[in-house]
């Protein structure tokens, strides 16, 4: 009987300790700034948006995505819309980074650019009709008994980077609002 009282203040006092270094570690993360990525909250005077593809559906369908999840309108048609997404370009590139000894390629650099333009019926300004850029960019190992998984492995990473740009591409959007 003496041994099961005995056992117990152990775990209590193990709660204890973990108990000030849970609440230390939340505090040090609201000190630093984290925060959960959260929605996109575009200006309700931006709302519903027309999104003009120019060719680039992919990307398009990606911000699509993104702006219905967000609870952002779309609109059919230009008239219908307070704000216009044009998607004016996209471009996939690759360059070589690394290579071995016999001069083949081990790395590649692959490249993601998006030109875009947003046009408001807020801004009439010269500079709403400005076409913006987004560039991102992924680094790929190649492996020469493995070329048809580098290959997909690059389709994936791609397809990783467009989502990020459309992202960014909202981000821009929200930022200015």
């Amino acid at each position: 009987m003496a041994s099961s009282l005995q056992k117990k203040p152990i775990k209590y006092s193990r709660a204890l300790v973990c108990f000030p270094v849970l609440v230390l570690f939340i505090c040090s993360l609201q000190a630093c700034g984290f925060q959960l990525r959260g929605a996109v909250n575009l200006s309700t005077d931006l709302s519903p948006v027309y999104l003009e593809q120019n060719g680039v559906y992919d990307l398009a369908r990606e911000i699509k995505s993104l702006l219905i999840t967000n609870n952002i309108k779309l609109a059919d048609t230009i008239s219908q819309s307070k704000s216009q997404l044009v998607l004016l370009s996209e471009e996939k590139s690759r360059s070589v980074l690394s290579v071995d000894g016999s001069g083949r390629a081990k790395e590649y650099l692959l490249m993601y650019k998006v030109n875009f333009r947003f046009d408001s019926s807020q801004k009439k300004d010269k500079t709403s009709t400005d076409s913006e850029q987004i560039s991102i960019t992924r680094t790929l190992l190649f492996d020469t008994d493995a070329v048809l998984a580098v290959t997909n492995e690059a389709e994936i990473i791609y397809r990783d980077m467009r989502r990020e740009a459309a992202r960014l591409v909202l981000l821009k959007l929200q930022a200015g609002s």
